[in-house]
């Protein structure tokens, strides 16, 4: 019996009974929750090459130290001071016993590059300032989630972000070209 169920199962995953349906293009849009910036509100993020799903975007990723105060640190991950990943495209390939996804590409937050001892400061999800204090107590719960291409297909974006655009920066490379 245990044998003629995982065949069954078998042929089924491989009609694709199993994937979720697709998007048909007379169905409406769904609406972006960012609607001004084009930037995933749950972006990919790859660390420690493991693929995680982020609860909000890159740059609003807090630390979860407490203060002396013990509340929450207001500081986020990414800082002016601390290099930063890079948006790829890479395959939407799924892990091993998987289905592949239909789409071709998906975006992630590299942080592969980086080096390992800011991979695990991104991974404990600590600002630079509490990342010195390990032993401290977190206040909350890393809000890592461990992607999974098949439940999380909604986050996929097949393109990168726009590059947010810094205030003024347009005014002083207008001032730059005058002579």
């Amino acid at each position: 019996m245990p044998r003629v169920l995982a065949v069954n199962t078998r042929r089924l995953i491989d009609a694709g009974a199993f994937t979720p349906p697709p998007a048909f293009a007379d169905s409406p849009a769904p609406q972006q929750e960012n609607s001004g910036a084009c930037r995933p509100a749950r972006p990919i993020v790859q660390l420690l090459y493991v693929r995680y799903l982020a609860a909000r975007p890159v740059d609003e990723i807090q630390c979860i130290a407490p203060t002396r105060r013990r509340h929450r640190c207001t500081s986020t991950l990414l800082s002016p001071d601390t290099p930063a990943g890079t948006w790829r495209l890479v395959p939407a390939t799924a892990t091993s016993g998987q289905l592949a996804l239909p789409a071709a590409v998906m975006a992630l937050y590299d942080l592969s590059a980086l080096p390992y001892a800011e991979q695990l400061r991104w991974r404990a999800q600590r600002c630079p300032q509490h990342a010195a204090s390990p032993t401290a107590a977190d206040l909350a719960v890393a809000e890592w989630e461990p992607f999974d291409p098949l439940r999380h297909h909604e986050h996929i974006h097949a393109r990168l972000p726009a590059p947010a655009r810094r205030p003024g920066s347009a005014g002083r490379a207008r001032q730059g070209v005058r002579p």
